[in-house]
């Protein structure tokens, strides 16, 4: 394998980005990125996409107090109305509204 045109190179992004390739591959994609700036752009663009993602989607572990408080609700027998301490009460209102409020921007 001695050159890699711009459409195998896309093609072979992600394996490059994700570490995927041997060798061999890893330095010809390397030189094709030096040498063409829309490949280039390209990668950088997955790259941003990509750590994105991750950081957007990547599963954090609540709080214990938070979980715990989950079980407590979750125990509950259905029809017994559920206290909620005041403070986080107005936390759900306030986020609820500025739900509404992104919805009608989005609209």
């Amino acid at each position: 394998m001695n050159c890699l045109n711009c459409v195998e190179i896309t093609a072979r992004l992600h394996l490059y980005i994700d570490r995927e390739l041997s060798a061999e591959e890893v330095v010809i994609v390397q030189r094709h990125l030096l040498d063409c700036p829309h490949c280039e752009c390209r990668f950088h663009f997955d790259m941003r996409f990509k750590r994105l993602i991750h950081e957007r989607c990547t599963i954090e572990h609540a709080p214990v107090q938070l979980r715990e408080a989950v079980m407590r609700i979750a125990h509950i027998p259905p029809g017994v109305r559920v206290q909620i301490d005041e403070e986080l009460a107005m936390k759900i209102r306030a986020d609820l509204m500025g739900c509404k409020e992104q919805r009608a921007l989005d609209a």
